[in-house]
């Protein structure tokens, strides 16, 4: 048996040769949060790894809201829902939004392209004679099928 398998492994079945190992260093006050966040949640590196980025990455199974998939999409989504409630804005005031928050380097008419024409009819926002509809955020529990909701 090789030394890098564990009990049970076989060669055709080794963990180490099918899964993606990635590895980073954190300094400074990322590094001392991480430590920090491990310690208070006794939870091991890899664990928290694997947590953080299923939560970060597009289209994670087990993101708590229905979000794009597009990553740009997704922060920009969020930066102009944050509340519970339907929020309806001029085309301007979400330019200037997500100029400040997510866009930070991009011109106003090119946010209006790039984000808005993308996120618009998705569900999520809806553009219409100059203003900006940004339906609340939706859990993925709201919309997930129950038992008695299934075809049978």
């Amino acid at each position: 048996m090789s030394g890098t398998r564990l009990p049970g492994d076989s060669e055709a079945n080794d963990r180490h040769k099918s899964d993606l190992r990635a590895e980073t260093r954190l300094s400074g006050d990322l590094g001392a949060r991480f430590e920090e966040f491990m310690d208070a949640h006794d939870a091991s590196k890899s664990e928290v790894l694997r947590e953080a980025l299923d939560e970060f990455l597009p289209s994670s199974a087990n993101s708590e809201y229905l979000l794009p998939r597009d990553p740009d999409l997704k922060d920009a989504y969020l930066a102009l829902a944050g509340t519970d409630e339907k929020r309806v804005m001029p085309v301007s005031k979400a330019e200037s939004i997500l100029s400040q928050q997510t866009h930070p380097n991009e011109p106003k008419e090119l946010i209006r392209d790039d984000v808005l024409r993308e996120l618009d009819g998705t569900g999520l926002l809806n553009v219409v004679s100059g203003r900006v509809a940004v339906l609340p955020l939706t859990s993925r529990d709201d919309v997930a099928p129950t038992d008695g909701d299934r075809d049978e």
